[in-house]
């Protein structure tokens, strides 16, 4: 009777924590701001979802499920279940029936196929980038700061070295390697010479931020999101110099980016938009129009592809590669297919690469001690 005591309680919800009257004013507010963000036109998965974790980091429980159970309800494929924020929720009936119905609603999309490893441990690699005239990969290390050239068949080779934490990296028009670069002191653009690696210049802000990726016009300009100032900035192709998009512009949490093929709008990963859509020429923005059960949320590796948006979303919703097809005026998302979902080899997707109608990801950025494996999805139907 005791044993069937002991188990019960154990999947009861833990009690509430009592909050300090300075964390309990903090806390309200932003659940004030969150709810109120779903009156606005803004990813309500990932605002309602947001909400959830909030009451869980304020220790709030029966709030956090209630929260995370209208979530599901919008079947936009949220899944708690990696969210440390509940971790104290795990084992408790409450939470676990909230994950088996996150996990049937979410079943394994599988593809992909191996392309090649990086034989070298320990790279953690998070950008990606296809040199079309060369037929070669280009991976950054945030962990041994550099940058490594490969060949399709895994041949791979120091390109760069000596640099800082290597996130975005894109191949310009004339085949050289533009690259997200930053440092405690730095964050910065910087230009490599191909097939040297020999740094050509480098365009640099000091603390307080991080260059994240980055995307290339076919004149030449460079964007990049910088995700700790919650903005964009560029490199233009006159006027060679780094600077702000728009002095106003905010995008909490600027991440994955992507540029039309027509180089007249922006697309960029954000929050609470999900993705934003920038003209280029007016440097107008608004949030991207999609369907409510759509999440945009956690959007990483963001790639431009025959008039839809590849994107790799690695939190918020179950991990996944999903391709989200744009209106003729490219301002709406008018459908969305999922390409990958679960797939057993993942363990951290960030970006990807497209070549020859192939995405190619990293399948396990986050695995320290093995090496890295390159995988590829097709793309064309």
């Amino acid at each position: 009777m005791r044993l069937l005591l002991l188990a019960a309680l154990a999947f009861q919800l833990p009690t509430s924590e009592t909050l300090s009257p300075t964390d309990a004013k903090e806390f309200n507010a932003e659940l004030q701001n969150l709810k109120k963000m779903l009156d606005a036109p803004v990813d309500h998965a990932t605002v309602t979802y947001a909400i959830a974790r909030t009451y869980a980091a304020g220790g709030q429980w029966p709030e956090a499920i209630e929260w995370l159970n209208k979530s599901l309800l919008l079947e936009a494929g949220i899944d708690p279940a990696p969210d440390k924020v509940f971790q104290k929720l795990r084992g408790t009936s409450e939470f676990n029936e909230v994950r088996d119905k996150a996990h049937a609603a979410t079943p394994p999309v599988i593809r992909s196929k191996i392309a090649f490893s990086v034989d070298e441990d320990d790279l953690s690699a998070e950008g990606i980038a296809y040199d079309t005239h060369q037929q070669r990969f280009y991976i950054g290390s945030t962990t041994k700061h550099k940058i490594v050239e490969c060949s399709a068949a895994g041949e791979c080779r120091a390109f760069a070295e000596g640099l800082g934490e290597v996130l975005g990296i894109k191949i310009a028009p004339d085949g050289t390697v533009w690259a997200a670069n930053n440092t405690e002191e730095e964050s910065g653009l910087f230009h490599f010479a191909v097939p040297s690696g020999k740094l050509l210049r480098k365009y640099t802000v000091g603390k307080g931020h991080v260059f994240n990726d980055l995307a290339i016009a076919a004149q030449g300009d460079i964007f990049v999101t910088d995700t700790r100032a919650g903005t964009v900035y560029w490199v233009s192709h006159t006027a060679n110099r780094l600077e702000p998009l728009r002095a106003d512009l905010r995008e909490v949490n600027a991440n994955g980016i992507a540029l039309s093929d027509d180089g007249r709008k922006l697309y960029v990963s954000a929050f609470p938009d999900g993705l934003t859509v920038i003209d280029v020429a007016t440097r107008a923005s608004r949030p991207i129009a999609h369907p409510e059960n759509l999440c945009l949320g956690a959007i990483d590796g963001l790639s431009f592809y025959k008039g839809s948006l590849i994107a790799i979303q690695n939190g918020v919703v179950a991990d996944r590669i999903a391709r989200f097809d744009l209106s003729p005026d490219g301002n709406s998302i008018a459908g969305s297919q999922i390409l990958e979902r679960r797939h057993p080899q993942w363990d951290g997707i960030t970006t990807g690469a497209i070549a020859a109608g192939w995405y190619y990801y990293m399948a396990n950025v986050d695995a320290k001690a093995h090496p890295t494996t390159v995988l590829k999805l097709p793309l064309d139907r």
